[in-house]
């Protein structure tokens, strides 16, 4: 529990350092979700979601923080444009974002996502119905230049 509480309050610190990227944006809902335990009550990471709303003009945004050795590393398959699944992808493009892989993915009717992988088992995603490709990737490049200038260890893997 103090874990959680501790990646919290970094996250926390993580978003004030980005306020310039998130000017105007205001928080409206957090929660955290710690990921199932094992048998032996191992710690195997959890799932930080923020939703920030701006009223001029009107936006939301999903920010997903997933740390930890059950989360894993980002998965980012090369064919989807392949797929003819039940929800193929309108756009999807595999992206290099702040020095990072990532994968930006637009589908009709769902908000545009874009997935980091800001390290191993670090895993953030930015989603919103109101913001473009752009949009998030600047959000996501600003939020990863405070992290390659925090100390690692203020950002410690569960």
């Amino acid at each position: 529990m103090k874990k959680i509480f501790f990646s919290g309050l970094i996250f926390v610190f993580m978003v004030s350092h980005t306020a310039y990227a998130l000017a105007g944006w205001t928080l409206i809902n957090e929660f955290v979700q710690p990921l199932m335990p094992s048998a032996n009550s191992e710690d195997l990471g959890h799932v930080i979601y923020r939703t920030y709303e701006k009223k001029s003009p009107q936006e939301t945004l999903e920010i997903i923080l997933a740390e930890g050795k059950g989360i894993g590393n980002l998965y980012v398959p090369e064919h989807v444009k392949n797929s003819k699944g039940l929800m193929p992808a309108s756009e999807y493009k595999i992206l290099e974002v702040g020095g990072k892989k990532a994968i930006f993915e637009k589908q009709p009717y769902l908000p545009s996502a874009l997935a980091v992988a800001v390290d191993d088992n670090i895993i953030l995603n930015l989603e919103s119905s109101s913001l473009n490709e752009k949009d998030l990737i600047s959000i996501a490049e600003e939020m990863l230049s405070s992290w390659k200038n925090m100390k690692s260890d203020l950002f410690p893997v569960p």
